[in-house]
């Protein structure tokens, strides 16, 4: 059986991840396209228990490691 496919990931320079002083992680994920029909970012958080809090934080990390 093959292995099962790997999840897209957003791309680093459409993300950008912040930790907040009470440990939540902020995401914002930038739109694309053209100025006129562009949608609005896409912002999330997640805080420490929610089931992709270790993925962001890993991605932080990854991303700036002096921030985690």
């Amino acid at each position: 059986m093959p292995p099962p496919p790997e999840t897209p990931r957003i791309p680093d320079h459409r993300v950008t991840i912040e930790k907040r002083s009470d440990g939540a992680i902020v995401v914002r994920v930038r739109s694309e396209g053209p100025d006129e029909s562009r949608l609005p970012d896409a912002v999330f958080s997640f805080r420490n228990g929610d089931p992709q809090y270790a993925y962001w934080l890993g991605r932080l990390g990854t991303a700036h490691p002096e921030k985690t």
